[in-house]
């Protein structure tokens, strides 16, 4: 009979049986086992079964076992790839009834193996050992009362089940489905990572694990039941790279859960759902179950988590790229609390939320602490935000936000309207902040702005209403209460009424300043401004001020404060490019300057009336004519700057008259001026070239040019000329000093400089064609060359001067003259009758030191060569004292020059001079005369003003014959045709009125002597050197 209910073969080994009137009729069967439908593998085995059945009910033909006992059976259960189970056909066999009735069923040391061929590609083996069941109806007809144990055989693992209850069966009439069911279910220790394989291809879970413990109460049909119970996961596992970024590992997963159904409703409350330290809970509820278009409500609320704790449980994967990209690269942490979470309509309604008449489906409010928000990589966070997050009928609000931007505190209160109404998103904002110096820093620019200081409080509100492509802001900023400073460049102090103001439109390509406007009395600037946030020109802005008085504006502005201005000035001015890179802005526009006065450091006086145009070209700048007054001199000039990227300033200026005392110069004349002044300059790439300077000090007037390289080691090379030079204009020029001190000043400049000059005038000496080259490098002074023209000769020289801090400077010369006229050169010395004429030449070196020209005179040493040609001697004080001293014009008739009338004409006169301290040597001067020859050694004393010196005098005419028959004197050398050789005499003493003696020739030195004789190509062995010195009185 049980082959033919399960349609399967049915045998065993053996069967026992045994009747008595007590205890009825007993059978004992061993080796059963139950074929699967091919009749090859077993469905069951069992060891042995105990069957005891009651004997009346066989009188009505019917079999009512009162006890059936089964020892150590073996269910097997399989399910093939197609997804079919062994027992598909008992399942789907209609029910009916049937003769046979239990009433108590024991399992002992029971098995049921289950083979899922359709987990997975190798398919998962899951057994229950141990199983011991106990069925069992108290009464017949009653419902079974059911316990069960068994171990969970999940490979290596071990899990205990346990279950107990009572099970009511259907009614033969109705599927098994009606049949209620009592259970209380215990699994402890079941190992999730078994039944990973479950879930790996439907929901692509690539490993599952964690140990499950379930405790559940289950009572009522599948289509009328409540459960309750709870679900508990440690050390769980899930891996699903779908979903989440990376595997998660919670180590405790718990839920606590009441289920329900009755016909058409179905209720789930969540009392508890744990997942570490997050909790959460919420009820579902379905209404019209049985219905398509059923009604859900769901409504949920969670324990406050962190959202960094929280990141790895939100599956970024399953989340839209843009809004997954935005919450991890800006919402960085917070305190999160869903208060209040609904969702409430019909499956219909659901499925189409967007629709206008679903409006009211979701709602949501939560609450948030602690939060972070970096809305740029640069920018300072948002952060500390606390506040309420409300999605109401499709509107989502941002309700009594507050926080911090940085160290700023700031408030917000802030919309996103209905999504699926018509048209675009429109986003509203109102939100207040009061920054601190390192948020303001920050919207400024670091980089330019690091040395800003700003302390107080302020206030900035901020108000937007529009579309993402369109958003409209308000921004209103009271800076009255704050003080903030640019070093040197802007002082605003506290109480200082100071309000910004702008309308702003954000496009999605574009920010727009429709318009700005900064009050901060005097200053008043308005305009407007467009940014792109592409392109190549991304900004293009417009700017005007009221017309400010610059006295007012100065307490503003430290730049102008220390110049004292006065007067007027305005701006209105266009320009577009790149703000990051202001040199590339193209300008139009202008700016206005009305009698403006200011005082500049390097000058003593105030420029006054400074007034004028400058205009704004694309990347140049230009002035009109600019007139100012500096002191009491008139000034006008004009300067540009061509392409600001790489500028070029070229600078025009001129003057009637300018004053040295204007320029903050002293003078020991007290009014020192510069006539005719103009210059014209040109700076560019840290270069400054001169094209022209020209201006008049006295009677020179001076025309340069030149290039200054590198300012901080400046490099300088200049072309100085000029039509006339004086010395005394030079000495003035010289003379100007400035009381000014700049310690600024660059040290370890070079000067490269020529200067020629038409004519140039010294202490009353006319130089012409004056030509020089200068060289100058830091303690050291060289003069390349330097040639002119003067008093019919030329004249060149070089040389190089080294310059010490203490002023004691050492110069070295090598100089040169040919030509001069000693006539015209005796005219400027003031000697009176000039006592000598002829050309002079000059060439030698020389060395001096010292800070005075007395100095100088003192230490000038050196050699001189010198020759004068075809002159005159007159009025020589030694030269009339040597004659009268002879006085031989009575004895002879030697014809000696009249000194007072003609003078002694000359061919030539020679020397090597060497100067030394001041005192002017020479062992070789030498007079070449028509009537005679005088030579000299000796030396002239300059400062002393003393001459010392040895003269040898050698008449060119023959004696008279009386002379040459008279006794030869030792003063007189006469060779063997009586002409006289030499005459010799000691000259010393002051140079004006010398003391002049003979001198006998043994006297003289041989080296003087040695002299004497190549100089007038004496014989080698005088005739006689014997005798007294006789004069004739």
């Amino acid at each position: 009979m049980i082959g033919k209910e399960l349609n399967r073969t049915v045998h065993y080994d053996e069967g026992r049986g045994s009747l008595s009137l007590r205890k009825g009729l007993m059978f004992t069967f061993t080796g059963i086992v139950i074929k699967e439908k091919d009749g090859v593998a077993d469905f069951v085995h069992i060891r042995s079964a105990f069957l005891h059945l009651n004997i009346l009910p066989l009188l009505k033909n019917q079999i009512s076992l009162r006890e059936v006992t089964l020892d150590r059976p073996v269910f097997s259960l399989k399910r093939d790839r197609t997804g079919e189970l062994n027992i598909a056909d008992l399942l789907a066999k209609p029910r009916k009834e049937t003769s046979l009735k239990v009433r108590n069923i024991t399992i002992e040391k029971g098995s049921v193996i289950f083979e899922d061929q359709a987990a997975g590609n190798e398919g998962i083996t899951t057994r229950l050992d141990d199983l011991d069941c106990t069925v069992d109806s108290p009464l017949w007809g009653s419902p079974f009362q059911y316990q069960m144990n068994a171990t969970v055989i999940e490979d290596r693992n071990q899990a205990a089940l346990s279950l107990k209850g009572t099970f009511d069966p259907a009614p033969p009439d109705k599927p098994v489905w009606a049949s209620t069911l009592n259970a209380s279910i215990r699994l402890t220790g079941s190992d999730l990572q078994h039944y990973a394989p479950y879930l790996k291809n439907k929901a692509s879970i690539e490993r599952l694990g964690g140990l499950l413990d379930v405790d559940t109460n289950f009572s009522g049909t599948p289509a009328n039941f409540s459960s309750k119970g709870s679900v508990a996961v440690k050390s769980a596992l899930l891996d699903c790279s779908r979903a989440f970024s990376n595997p998660l590992t919670p180590q405790t997963v718990r839920l606590d859960y009441a289920l329900s159904r009755n016909t058409g409703n179905l209720s789930l409350d969540v009392s508890r759902l744990a997942i570490d330290r997050f909790e959460a809970g919420g009820r579902l509820n379905i209404e019209d179950l049985d219905k398509e278009d059923f009604f859900l409500t769901a409504t949920a609320t969670t324990s406050a988590f962190s959202l960094k704790e929280m990141r790895p449980f939100i599956p970024w994967k399953i989340i839209p790229k843009t809004v997954g990209d935005f919450i991890a690269a800006h919402i960085r942490d917070g305190n999160f609390r869903l208060s209040e979470g609904t969702l409430k309509g019909r499956k219909s309604q659901i499925a189409h939320i967007d629709s206008p008449e679903n409006a009211g489906v979701l709602s949501l409010r939560a609450d948030v602490s602690e939060g972070v928000f970096s809305a740029q990589q640069t920018a300072p966070d948002f952060h500390d935000i606390r506040g309420t997050l409300e999605l109401q009928n499709r509107l989502f609000r941002l309700r009594g936000m507050k926080g911090l931007f940085g160290q700023s505190p700031f408030s917000l209160e802030g919309s996103i309207s209905d999504f699926a109404r018509p048209g675009p998103v429109e986003y509203t904002a109102d939100m207040t902040v009061q920054p601190t110096r390192e948020e303001v820093v920050w919207l400024l620019g670091k980089d330019r702005f690091r040395n800003f200081s700003f302390n107080g409080p302020s206030t900035l509100d901020l108000s937007g209403k529009g579309t993402a492509s369109d958003f409209r802001v308000h921004a209103n900023w009271d800076l009255t209460k704050a003080s903030y400073a640019f070093p040197d460049i802007l002082e605003k102090p506290a109480s200082k009424t100071n309000n910004l103001t702008a309308e702003m439109i954000v496009h999605a390509e574009t920010l727009t300043f429709s318009s700005f406007r900064c009050d901060l009395p005097p200053v008043k600037i308005s305009g407007s401004a467009t940014y792109n946030f592409s392109g190549e020109i991304p900004l293009s802005l417009h700017a005007e001020s009221k017309t400010m008085n610059l006295r007012k504006a100065a307490a503003l502005f430290p730049v102008l404060r220390n110049m004292n201005p006065s007067g007027t000035a305005s701006l209105n001015v266009s320009g577009k490019g790149d703000l990051l890179h202001p040199a590339s802005l193209q300008w139009t526009g202008n700016a206005s300057l009305s009698n403006v006065s200011l005082t500049v450091p390097a000058l003593d006086k105030p420029v006054n009336g400074l007034t004028g145009q400058i205009y704004f070209r694309g990347d140049k700048m230009e002035t009109g004519p600019l007139k100012a007054k500096i002191g009491e001199s008139d000034i006008q000039g004009k300067f540009s700057v061509d392409d600001f990227r790489k500028p070029v300033v070229m600078v025009h200026f001129s003057a009637d008259r300018l004053h040295a005392q204007d320029l903050g110069w002293t003078s020991p004349k007290d009014d020192a001026s510069f006539s005719v002044v103009s210059a014209e300059a040109v700076w560019k790439s840290g270069d400054l070239q001169v094209s022209r300077l020209s201006f008049g000090l006295g009677k020179t007037f001076f025309n340069a040019s030149g290039r200054i390289r590198d300012f901080a080691a400046p490099k300088i090379t200049a072309e100085i000329t000029s039509p006339r030079i004086h010395s005394d204009d030079i000495a003035l020029l010289a003379s100007l000093k400035t009381s000014k001190k700049d310690d600024s000043a660059p040290s370890g400049a070079t000067v490269d400089a020529t200067v020629r000059a038409d004519a140039a005038f010294l202490e009353g000496v006319e130089f012409s064609a004056l030509q020089a080259v200068l060289n100058y490098t830091p303690g050291k002074l060289n003069v390349q060359s330097l040639e002119a023209d003067v008093f019919d000769g030329h004249i060149r020289a070089k040389g190089k001067a080294t310059l010490r801090p203490d002023g004691r400077n050492r110069y070295e010369a090598n100089l040169a003259a040919d030509g001069i006229s000693l006539a015209k050169l005796q005219s400027v010395m003031n000697i009176g009758d000039r006592p000598i004429t002829g050309s002079l030449s000059v060439s030698g070196d020389l060395t001096a030191s010292g800070s005075q020209f007395a100095d100088l005179k003192k230490t000038a040493a050196g050699a001189l060569q010198i020759r004068a040609e075809k002159g005159v001697l007159k009025k020589f004080p030694v030269l009339s004292k040597i004659f009268s001293l002879l006085n031989v014009s009575q004895l002879f008739r030697l014809k000696l020059p009249d000194m007072a009338k003609d003078g002694m004409p000359y061919s030539a006169i020679t020397a090597h001079a060497s100067v030394q301290n001041g005192v002017f040597s020479s062992k070789d001067f030498f007079i070449a005369g028509d009537a005679m020859e005088i030579s000299a050694a000796g030396s002239v004393d300059a400062f002393r003003k003393e001459v010392d010196c040895i003269a040898g005098i050698h008449p060119l005419q023959t004696l008279d014959l009386i002379v040459s028959k008279m006794p030869v004197v030792g003063w007189l050398i006469l060779d063997k045709n009586g002409n006289v050789l030499t005459i010799y005499v000691k000259i010393n003493g002051d140079w004006k009125d010398p003391n002049v003696k003979p001198m006998p020739v043994r006297s003289i030195g041989k080296e003087t002597l040695g002299v004497f004789r190549r100089l007038f190509q004496l014989p080698e062995k005088l005739i006689t050197d014997t005798g007294e010195v006789i004069l004739g009185n």
